[in-house]
């Protein structure tokens, strides 16, 4: 963050009042008096179990430079800034510190495959120069920001994930972010259960579209029927990814390798090899979009293909690890939707021969009115990659069951919850098989990657 004096940052915020040296300088901002670095505006919010407020005191101990308060609370240990809305103050101050920065801001929604995509544009920008970009679930209404105020003089390029629960919320994302360029990855069936179509989705992620400048860029996934509708509303030009040689930015070539996806991309009358350290088709795809980011920005291919050739994978994001007993694990159990289930079944047909292909899939969350049919359409799915094993977890899991029975996978077990599929786990889990584990967030099906991984598997 650019630092600014107390009254810089009160007239920012809107401040109902001071207290304090008006030239004291704040030079971060955060949330968790435990995190503090020294110079750092310390920000009280009243939650549903925790009161900010309580800790002021230590916040100052700890180095804090200010703090923002919605409350008066009774101190002599530092200045104080009351505000109506600290939410409010925090996204005023990113407001604030985007408009100093002149570098490309990404902006990335779809219905899967944003933090994938994240990863790899932040891989690709890294080589311009230091990239500022979401962590972990920082891509609602207080992450983003957050984000933003992390921004530092290295920084070349900042990329943000925007995630979204309804209506309005992406263009107030992108009211604070300002992005020069927009990637929207899909339009599934997330959310379902709160915007009722995906019609309704491709609405809310258009959001995007609106906001970005006319010298912009939208970058859309060529293959998506619902962006190829909305693609008209942006005012800046579109460039178009896909693995049809129809798009701007698209691959060929594509091969499964022992560690990871090997492609030809061909863009601008240009052709490279590229080495992708993660698996899966749809990966291939996310990959393009991040290429079609590194070319508007200046980049060359190889440039690019260095920047995607470091790209590491994250816990829960298709990560593939060893376990004991010679179990190779797909740890893709951060999140779940059909599309997303169906793609990391791809992968487990690919890694694993016939006979040691199992997976343990949970409740898919989200899906409203599409919510049996999804879970059906996965079970149909675990049939056609020839899954040798399949366990279902979950209330909803049992409609994944049913399909997969009926459409011929051996061995099929449905089971209510986690913590019984935990207790049963290695009556399925045996030595010499590849187990891919797989659900929405809500399942914590975590816990099994990690019991897998701490514990000897059983003897087939």
């Amino acid at each position: 963050m650019t630092p600014i004096t107390l009254r810089e940052l009160a007239d920012i915020v809107g401040a109902i009042s001071t207290q304090g040296d008006d030239q004291t300088l704040v030079t971060g901002v955060n949330v968790d008096h435990r995190q503090l670095r020294p110079g750092d505006a310390f920000v009280a919010f009243v939650g549903e179990r925790v009161d900010g407020h309580d800790f002021v005191e230590q916040a100052f101990d700890c180095g804090a430079s200010v703090t923002i308060v919605s409350k008066p609370v009774k101190t002599q240990a530092g200045p104080i800034v009351l505000v109506e809305h600290p939410l409010t103050a925090i996204q005023r101050l990113a407001a604030h510190e985007r408009s100093l920065f002149t570098g490309p801001v990404i902006g990335i929604t779809g219905s899967n495959g944003k933090t994938s995509t994240k990863e790899m544009v932040a891989a690709v920008l890294g080589r311009l120069g230091d990239c500022l970009y979401t962590k972990a679930n920082q891509n609602n209404e207080l992450g983003l920001p957050l984000t933003i105020l992390q921004r530092t003089p290295k920084h070349r390029s900042i990329v943000l994930e925007m995630g979204m629960r309804g209506v309005g919320q992406i263009a107030q994302l992108c009211e604070i972010a300002k992005p020069t360029m927009g990637i929207i990855t899909n339009i599934g069936h997330s959310h379902l259960e709160i915007l009722g179509s995906q019609e309704a989705i491709a609405k809310a992620k258009g959001e995007l579209l609106l906001s970005l400048p006319s010298d912009g860029r939208a970058i859309l996934h060529a293959e998506d029927p619902w962006l190829r509708k909305i693609a008209t509303s942006s005012q800046a030009p579109v460039v178009w990814y896909g693995l049809a040689d129809t798009s701007d930015v698209f691959a060929s070539d594509i091969q499964w390798k022992n560690e990871g996806m090997t492609f030809t991309v061909h863009a601008n009358g240009q052709s490279h090899a590229i080495s992708l350290p993660t698996f899966g088709v749809h990966n291939v795809r996310n990959a393009l979009a991040a290429i079609a980011v590194g070319l508007e920005v200046g980049l060359s291919l190889q440039q690019i293909a260095d920047g995607l050739a470091s790209l590491e994978a994250l816990s829960g994001r298709l990560r593939v690890v060893e376990a004991p007993g010679n179990v190779t694990i797909i740890d893709d159990c951060y999140n779940a939707s059909p599309l997303s289930m169906t793609a990391s079944l791809e992968v487990l047909a690919a890694l694993a021969p016939r006979g040691a292909r199992t997976a343990i899939l949970g409740d898919m969350f989200e899906l409203g009115d599409y919510t049996e049919q999804g879970h059906r359409e996965v079970g149909i799915k675990a049939a056609e990659f020839a899954v040798d094993r399949l366990v279902c977890v979950g209330e909803t899991a049992k409609w994944m069951a049913e399909e997969a029975t009926r459409h011929g996978v051996p061995h099929v077990h449905h089971v209510p919850d986690t913590s019984t599929a935990m207790e049963r786990l290695f009556d399925w889990v045996k030595e010499d098989s590849t187990v891919l584990v797989k659900a929405s967030r809500g399942m914590q099906l975590e816990r099994i990657v990690e019991r897998l991984l701490e514990s000897p598997t059983s003897k087939d």
